[in-house]
């Protein structure tokens, strides 16, 4: 997921070509693997990146052959990098990957990146790669962002959006309290506020959603958990001691009865990697920590 990238290609292709580098097969120990994208400007000096296939001396060689790719004038190339530790290797990681170049230039090129980054933000996977039965294709997707809900703008909800935005999601906040979920407090971000059902609007979207609730008590817990219910989030976290978290458990069956509160078993609380936290910024590290884990564990499970 990385919807800046494309972003990224739209503007820089404004000013001349650009090269879009794609690990398409990595085998053993290596810095990135499969779906990974860097973004080379060769204009620049030094040469200008977005994002990474790895760093080091593996990144120097895929950029070498970036610049290789725009002088022969070429539409696309593909480089191996060794981290055997053989002579002439990159590294001594132990494995390899497979790198596909693909030059973008010219306004055809720009109004295609457009189209990409629209798609993107409708929610919809998008493929970098203009061949979609080439091999290593399907290596080139770009999947749109995921969704971080995050119920609650107090103290915490603030630090988990401050930290959230370096990351790949597309932000949404949710408070009772326009004061709590303004766009003044939360730049860039779907704001909701008012009564519990308005989270629905934040539910109705293609996006995968994850719901992180860092509510103010045991009732606005109660109130959100209803509504996502009825629409279940692919992640919910929820903060809250342990006593607070079954009584909100007990309270939702006897609100909704054993067959809905059966959807919220799921409910990963207290939320966030044990790492001792304590401030509003360091409670939004563990969170943060928890949900990159799950994104990453999620994207290697086979299919359902």
């Amino acid at each position: 997921m990385s919807e800046s990238l494309v972003r990224q290609l739209v503007s820089w292709l404004a000013d001349g070509p650009v090269i879009v580098a794609s690990v398409v097969d990595a085998r053993g120990a290596t810095p990135r693997k499969r779906h990974s994208h860097m973004l080379i400007r060769i204009s620049d000096e030094p040469s200008a990146t977005f994002e990474s296939v790895g760093g080091g001396e593996a990144e120097s060689r895929v950029i070498d052959a970036a610049r290789r790719l725009l002088q022969e004038g070429a539409a696309s190339s593909r480089v191996r990098i060794d981290l055997d530790g053989s002579a002439g290797a990159a590294g001594i990681c132990g494995g390899h990957m497979d790198i596909l170049l693909h030059r973008w230039a010219g306004d055809s090129d720009l109004r295609c990146a457009e189209a990409l980054a629209a798609r993107l933000r409708a929610g919809e996977a998008v493929s970098l790669h203009r061949d979609a039965e080439a091999d290593g294709a399907a290596h080139c997707r770009v999947d749109p962002d995921d969704r971080l809900l995050i119920i609650g703008g107090g103290h915490c909800g603030l630090a988990l959006h401050q930290m959230a935005r370096h990351l790949d999601f597309d932000l949404c906040v949710f408070d009772e309290r326009v004061d709590f979920a303004n766009a003044d407090r939360f730049p860039d971000t779907l704001c909701l506020h008012g009564t519990f059902d308005m989270l629905q609007q934040a539910l109705d979207t293609p996006r995968r959603v994850l719901a992180v609730l860092l509510s103010r008590d045991f009732a606005t817990d109660l109130g959100a958990l209803q509504q996502l219910a009825a629409r279940p989030p692919a992640f919910i976290g929820m903060m809250g001691s342990r006593r607070r978290i079954h009584q909100v458990r007990t309270a939702l069956v006897e609100r909704l009865g054993d067959r809905a509160a059966q959807d919220l078993e799921r409910v990963h609380a207290p939320i966030g990697l044990d790492i001792g936290a304590h401030t509003p910024h360091e409670i939004a590290i563990s969170v943060l920590a928890e949900l990159i884990a799950w994104r990453h564990a999620s994207a290697q499970a086979p299919p359902a």
